[in-house]
């Protein structure tokens, strides 16, 4: 994505861009002009940063299944099986793997956020008819309570039919087509939910078991959602890959050219 063209054709000019944001700046509340940058340096941080989360998991998962081989010992009454060493080294296991997976999931977050607000940028350049939310959200989207459950994948979902080869198609009935599948972004998002939900459940169920079988059923929940946080991590990885990809393609050809293939 070395050489990025405007919606003209024409390369941009570094100096005559700063012109006109500082003049945006000095003049209007609007967020300055958006201009194209490569994606490409932090979509590959990003991808480090999700496989090595993904490997973090796996490690938390096994984990968790450790220990939560020792509770149905104990459940199911077999206390002679159950040897005190092993069950000290399953919770040195949990709390290591924990504070890792918490450590590599900020670091991860962050890089990812800011990989995701390049390319929002990057897909207003492309397509600023198709945005319906505020540039601003490809951030604070991911921390709103509640919203946050939806509004990143609404922004997720923009800033794909914006970087797809084709644009759009608005039928006259006003519904639009995107030109793209949104399979593999809907499948990550909803595997994302699906995790973080799951984790919040588990979380508040392995503190607040009483007997053993309670604190193995916790402990299976939160193993299935360390499955969904590895699966997510994947899905994320196809994600970002395909989306840096699709922007890379259509900087090289040029927005016009793309529009109109």
């Amino acid at each position: 994505m070395r050489h990025l063209h405007r919606r003209d054709g024409r390369p941009h000019r570094p100096g005559s861009a700063r012109r006109f944001a500082g003049s945006q700046r000095s003049g209007s509340s609007q967020p300055p002009a958006a201009q194209l940058r490569s994606p490409v340096g932090l979509a590959q941080a990003t991808v480090v940063m999700l496989v090595v989360s993904a490997a973090a998991g796996l490690f938390a998962l096994y984990s968790v299944f450790s220990a939560y081989g020792l509770v149905g010992d104990i459940a199911a009454g077999a206390f002679a099986a159950v040897d005190q060493d092993d069950v000290d080294r399953a919770n040195r296991l949990l709390v290591v793997s924990g504070r890792l997976q918490f450590t590599l999931e900020i670091a991860t977050a962050v890089v990812f956020v800011c990989w995701f607000h390049r390319v929002r940028v990057n897909a207003e350049v492309f397509g600023p008819q198709e945005h319906g939310m505020r540039r601003g959200w490809a951030v604070w989207g991911w921390f709103v309570p509640v919203v946050n459950l939806w509004f990143p994948c609404r922004v997720a979902a923009d800033i794909w039919d914006a970087s797809a080869p084709l644009p759009t198609l608005s039928l006259a009935d006003g519904t639009r087509m995107p030109s793209s599948s949104h399979v593999l972004l809907n499948s990550w998002w909803l595997t994302w939910v699906a995790a973080a939900l799951t984790d919040r459940l588990a979380g508040r169920s392995v503190p607040s078991a009483d007997t053993p079988a309670e604190l193995r059923e916790a402990m299976g929940m939160l193993g299935v959602a360390e499955v969904l946080w590895v699966a997510a991590a994947v899905l994320a990885v196809l994600f970002v890959r395909r989306l840096t990809r699709m922007q890379d393609d259509k900087a090289r050809r040029g927005p016009l050219l793309a529009a109109a293939a």
